[in-house]
């Protein structure tokens, strides 16, 4: 049952993304959403301000497929007043006339202080500004208009927009909507129609005064859009991302090659035909002083706490699963990572769909390690990274919600993401578990001996936790100018995305973080240290901790945020995230690791 679910789900979410077709004349609701900052990430409803004109239609929310998706992003779609239809263009509307007090006067000067700006959306698009930059000479579309404006010590609001919409005629003689314009202004009352350059605007008075909202609609027809959600995008630097794709291009280069001599060597004296040879006799001598070949008898050893790696091992693979589908999926433009709700709704499905072979590998590693219960293990399976980071998330809405701020998670947000976590996560686990423990034990080259050999005591250099560290800086060096230009786009409002070079990007982390778990185990093997799994693991992973540190570090210079719960927010969501990346690493490492070492040992004549 549970497949046919994941099936309708992916239905629906490519209903959800589908072009709509409008006839001349029709209306286009256009939905109030939120105010958001750069310097406050507290988002805020823009229904719950009392000093906006409030919906005349129905006050129901609009809500996606999932609902926590918006939730996540703190999105609240009420329909509001504006009237907008088809290319009939509209001068000087009057939306409505609101009377203000001093405590709306204070709340707003307290928004416009803080860069509040408005989040509106219509067609499934996020109303925007239009930016230019040196990197951009063509028109690029920065989300949101600003609340007002300060000018010394006063504070002026923004009552008048005009709404351009750009579009585009179909083959069916319908029109489809490409672009979302809003060019905002402060007009003092009865100046709509402006006579002048010089006019008033619309002040923020300490008293009680009067404000008319209005706004005008402007069709304007696009030429050469390819895709309507490229224009929220900004192009990344082509020097900057030519060199740093050499340098990942010549990285996995060196690093795959030493891992093909790696594996030439310790299968050569099986291949050769002349055993009698002298080289080979010294090659021999040597691979028996390194020490990898004297430890078969141990390094498929259970490892200690291998009820709790099998299932992080599990989680990875989902991760993995997630991974490679939101890359071929971004690589063939099912979905754009500037569209609102895509990449939570894309990842919370390959997520599920990652279930069954988390699953079905976590319970044949477990079988493999000779475990008792895989009930229990697929159980921890499901349930362990889950669990934590809505735990995570639980405590975050606590701190939101006494905030009265959007991002607290709706209570049939919550009912949704248990359900599915209840109703689809937990079966597929199961149902995945269940075909793994019923397949025969997966057999290690070498069978182990009951009492383990000693490990030689090592230098400081050789000790775990360095290799750690070194495991981890090549995969980063790979990343680093993807992963900071992703976190300057989260602190300045902007998407830089070339989705090219983040795919080239993402699979040289991959290749690197294979390879180097591989070369530092074999390393570990060749002192006679079999503890290898959890070391493979943890090798792999460690890419994510110059992520999160980097991360850290960004945010304390560049950061606009102010306050504790501002940090908070962000350090959460970065240790998330990180967290998430470093299992799907760590779990690249451990199966490279894994096959490898399938590899090297069957090599070796065991008598």
């Amino acid at each position: 049952m549970t497949p046919q679910v994941i099936f309708i789900l992916l239905c629906l979410f490519q209903l959800t993304f589908a072009l709509k077709d409008y006839r001349q004349g029709e209306s286009v609701p256009l939905y109030y959403n939120k105010i958001f900052s750069l310097r406050n990430p507290l988002t805020y409803s823009i229904q719950s301000l009392p000093f906006i004109c409030q919906s005349q239609q129905s006050s129901a929310r609009k809500k996606s497929p999932l609902v926590f998706d918006q939730d996540l992003r703190g999105d609240r779609l009420i329909q509001s007043g504006y009237k907008v239809n088809v290319l009939e263009d509209q001068e000087c509307k009057l939306l409505c006339k609101q009377t203000l007090g001093v405590e709306d006067a204070i709340k707003i000067s307290d928004l416009v202080s803080d860069e509040y700006q408005v989040e509106w959306e219509l067609d499934g698009m996020p109303g925007a500004t239009v930016s230019y930059t040196n990197e951009a000479p063509e028109h690029n579309y920065r989300i949101g208009f600003p609340l007002g404006f300060r000018i010394g010590n006063m504070y002026y609001l923004n009552n008048h927009v005009i709404i351009q919409i750009l579009y585009e005629k179909n083959q069916a003689g319908r029109y489809n909507i490409l672009g979302f314009e809003i060019y905002p202004d402060s007009i003092a009352e009865g100046g709509c129609t402006k006579k002048s350059v010089d006019y008033q605007h619309q002040r923020v008075l300490e008293r009680r005064f009067t404000v008319s909202f209005t706004y005008s609609v402007k069709w304007k027809q696009a030429n050469n859009i390819r895709n309507r959600w490229d224009t929220y995008l900004l192009p990344p630097n082509p020097e900057r991302y030519k060199y740093a794709s050499l340098n990942s291009i010549i990285v996995a280069t060196l690093l795959s090659t030493t891992i093909g001599l790696i594996l030439y060597k310790t299968s050569y004296h099986r291949t050769s035909p002349n055993q009698d040879d002298k080289d080979i006799k010294i090659y021999e001598d040597v691979e028996d002083y390194a020490g990898w070949r004297l430890i078969d008898r141990d390094v498929f050893r259970r490892p200690v706490y291998g009820g709790l790696l099998t299932p992080l091992m599990g989680t990875g693979i989902q991760l993995l699963v997630v991974a490679f589908g939101l890359l071929f999926a971004l690589f063939k433009g099912w979905y754009h990572p500037a569209e609102p709700a895509s990449f939570t709704q894309w990842f919370t499905c390959l997520f599920l769909v990652g279930s069954m072979p988390a699953g079905y590998w976590s319970a044949r590693i477990y079988k493999a390690f000779r475990g008792k219960s895989w009930i229990l293990n697929s159980l921890l399976t499901s349930c362990i990274v889950p669990t934590i980071v809505l735990s995570i998330f639980f405590g975050t809405n606590i701190l939101t919600w006494s905030q009265q701020s959007s991002l607290a998670i709706s209570f049939s947000g919550w009912i949704s993401m248990i359900s599915i976590f209840i109703f689809v996560l937990v079966p597929c686990t199961f149902l995945g578990a269940y075909l793994g423990e019923k397949r025969e034990r997966l057999e290690y080259p070498s069978r182990t001996t009951q009492i383990p050999r000693m490990i030689p005591a090592k230098r400081w250099y050789q000790l775990k936790f360095i290799r750690v560290i070194m495991g981890g800086i090549i995969p980063f060096s790979v990343i680093y100018l993807n992963w900071h230009e992703f976190l300057s786009s989260l602190i300045k409002g902007e998407y830089v995305l070339s989705i090219a070079y983040t795919v080239q990007c993402v699979t040289a982390l991959l290749i690197t973080t294979s390879t180097v778990t591989i070369i530092l185990v074999f390393v570990q093997l060749c002192t006679e240290d079999y503890l290898w799994w959890w070391q493979s693991f943890l090798i792999g992973g460690s890419s994510s901790i110059y992520m999160l540190s980097y991360g850290i570090f960004y945010f304390m210079q560049h950061s606009l945020t102010q306050g504790f719960l501002g940090s908070y927010i962000y350090i959460t969501n970065l240790l998330i995230g990180c967290c998430l990346i470093g299992l799907c690493t760590g779990t690249l490492g451990f199966l490279s690791t894994y096959i490898f070492m399938q590899h090297i040992y069957s090599s070796i004549k065991v008598d």
